[in-house]
């Protein structure tokens, strides 16, 4: 995020506080990067809970599920008649705000800690888990470290009760101290803590709150916060509306909610709620939604169970209506700060990243069972990934040596490809479209060439299919693309996938019948990576068309998940003199590349891979 940006969202929250237009405080969460791995286990709508949901008039059953903040309406109720007022409306779920009646504390002994995980196993109710006031932007390292392992003890208490997470704040952005500092303090602090949780299980929830709640700040935050245990809970603020509004700043954080919303009275106010839960539909949120009540009614039960018949006629009019249902079949790309996102009938697929990046890449990637089929590392921390070559970007296409330049690494010698222009951005029925150019910058300034891509997103129900079209223009000057294995068309796949590692059960089959280790170097029409993610079988299969120079291609394909097609690198691949795989492109001429990615269900012969080849390489 730039300094302009946080600037900006700083003056425009000193200017909406004067305002005071609303009361204020201040999520597939990560179906992709996190699929489950922490929050999802303990948030299925099972028992009681799933005979609520399904016996209200929302329409389509929902994964949303509504539940209670004790603040304010349970800040004074004893835990039995907190759990018997959520039963008795129907609300069941709770989140615990630290110093309310209910008394759990971090100085619970042992015992009091099993006693309340036993009160809320005994009922319907489920302890969503712990809010906290726990904040990490101190200029004091002694205050800040203080709230770190505050915050340690909460989640050791909230593993020990029952719970599933723990909420924390930003919170502020100090005078004296530049925002950029202060993003980089808070995101570094919520890293630690969504290491922490993640060894008791916990999720971490930063609430929108304090100065830091416009979501452009929010958003640059997560960019530092970037382990998947750390989501955001959106929080309803006045804040939601600046810049381009509500949909855009929803958008920004998206990807990064987590399990949990707070909403104030639903049906109080000027807050757009019936907006905010025709995006939270149309996502196919999964999370609780979480009363916290500002007013003072005189009976408290009855509000908290028209609350819940609000809730539940706004998520059955967004689930009707043509705002609240899934996006219409088809494929739709919408541009957010630096990426552009790809949605398949309404489900994400990918991310184009282009800007402040050392290449264009695409991250995440979701396969065809909805969880993420590539490494998250660098972008992300990921479980059981190895923390080897920086540059393999999830989803790219680069090489190592173009003119004498290094374009895979990312070293200090490497030059970068730097986004120059968006030539067409197009959703459809059928396919979308992204055609960019990029520029190839030297390590010293100087442009190399340029390129043409033109990606193709495909709307099938037999797999999801992405075509990669690259034109290379020696636009500055005669190219001479290297003969060095370092290259090209390439992905990154999850560590389940790969053939080796702890947890490595892949395998690799390519046109020519060979298979796992034998596959490296070698040439083939199509080559395809299958394993498990998440106990299913899934793979990548990438095309080489016919019309590809020096076609079939080699394949620079590891046993460790590196996935690549590479027509250049005949030296490394068939022990040939270097230069053999030089290609040269003549000054004001260009060269084209074409790949199709196929990522589909099951092994190779289930997917029809063969098939699919076919009709790849005859137009069909």
């Amino acid at each position: 995020m730039t300094k302009s940006r946080i600037a900006s969202s700083v003056q425009e929250t000193k200017k909406e506080r004067a305002m005071n237009t609303f009361i204020k405080t201040r999520r597939d969460f990560l179906k992709s990067a996190i699929g489950g791995m922490y929050f999802g286990a303990s948030l299925a709508a099972a028992g009681p809970l799933g005979k609520v949901l399904a016996a209200s008039p929302a329409g389509p059953a929902s994964k949303m599920k509504f539940g209670l903040v004790t603040y304010l309406w349970g800040r004074d109720w004893d835990l039995p008649t907190l759990i018997a007022s959520c039963e008795k409306t129907g609300v069941l779920g709770v989140e615990l705000r630290t110093e309310h009646a209910h008394k759990v504390e971090s100085n619970l002994s042992a015992e009091q800690r099993s006693q309340v995980k036993k009160r809320f196993a005994d009922s319907p109710v489920t302890l969503v888990g712990l809010g906290t006031n726990f904040a990490f932007h101190h200029t004091d390292p002694a205050k800040l470290r203080s709230d770190i392992e505050g915050a340690k003890q909460y989640i050791k208490l909230s593993n020990d009760v029952g719970g599933s997470g723990v909420k924390v704040k930003p919170n502020d952005l100090p005078k004296g101290v530049s925002p950029e500092k202060t993003v980089e303090q808070i995101g570094k602090s919520l890293n630690e803590l969504g290491r922490f949780g993640a060894d008791y299980g916990q999720a971490i929830r930063l609430e929108v709150h304090g100065s830091c709640s416009p979501l452009p700040i929010i958003k640059a935050i997560m960019d530092v916060a970037n382990h998947p245990n750390v989501g955001v809970c959106w929080n309803c603020n006045s804040q939601d509306f600046e810049g381009e509004g509500l949909e855009y700043n929803f958008n920004l954080v998206k990807d990064k909610f987590s399990d949990i919303v707070h909403v104030r009275e639903l049906n109080i106010g000027d807050y757009p709620y019936q907006e905010l839960m025709n995006l939270f539909v149309a996502m196919d949120y999964a999370g609780w939604i979480l009363l916290e009540a500002r007013t003072n009614p005189d009976d408290r039960v009855k509000a908290l169970a028209e609350q819940r018949h609000v809730w539940e006629d706004m998520v059955a009019k967004a689930q009707s209506s043509g705002t609240g249902q899934r996006s219409a079949p088809g494929v739709k790309i919408t541009e957010q700060e630096k990426t552009l996102r790809v949605e398949i009938n309404g489900e994400l697929f990918t991310e184009y990243c282009f800007k402040d990046v050392p290449r264009p890449y695409f991250y995440p990637v979701i396969g065809p069972t909805g969880v993420p089929i590539i490494r998250h590392w660098p972008m992300k921390e990921g479980k059981d990934e190895e923390k080897d070559h920086v540059h393999h970007r999830s989803l790219w296409f680069t090489h190592g040596d173009i003119n004498g330049q290094d374009f895979w690494g990312e070293g200090e010698k490497s030059g970068k490809i730097v986004h120059d222009k968006f030539l067409k951005v197009a959703s459809g029925p059928d396919a979308g479209i992204i055609q960019s150019q990029n520029k190839y910058v030297a390590r010293d300034g100087k442009v190399i060439c340029t390129d043409t891509r033109t990606h193709r997103f495909h709307n099938r129900p037999d797999g999801q299919i992405m075509d990669f079209e690259i034109t290379i223009h020696a636009s500055e000057g005669k190219v001479v693309i290297g003969d060095t294995k370092e290259g090209s068309m390439a992905i990154r796949l999850a560590p389940t996938m790969q053939l080796k590692g702890k947890v490595g059960k892949g395998h690799i089959l390519n046109s020519e019948g060979q298979r796992d280790g034998q596959t490296w170097g070698k040439r083939a029409q199509w080559c395809d990576y299958y394993g498990p993610v998440e106990n299913q079988i899934v793979g990548v299969a990438i095309f080489d068309h016919p019309q590809n120079p020096k076609h079939p291609t080699w394949w620079h394909v590891r046993d460790y998940g590196l996935f690549a097609a590479n027509p250049f690198g005949v030296h490394d691949f068939e022990g040939k003199p270097k230069g053999t795989g030089d290609i040269t492109i003549p000054a004001g001429e260009s060269l084209t590349f074409k790949y199709r990615f196929y990522f589909h269900k099951g092994d190779t012969n289930q997917a029809k891979v063969a098939e699919h080849y076919r009709e790849y390489a005859t137009g069909k």
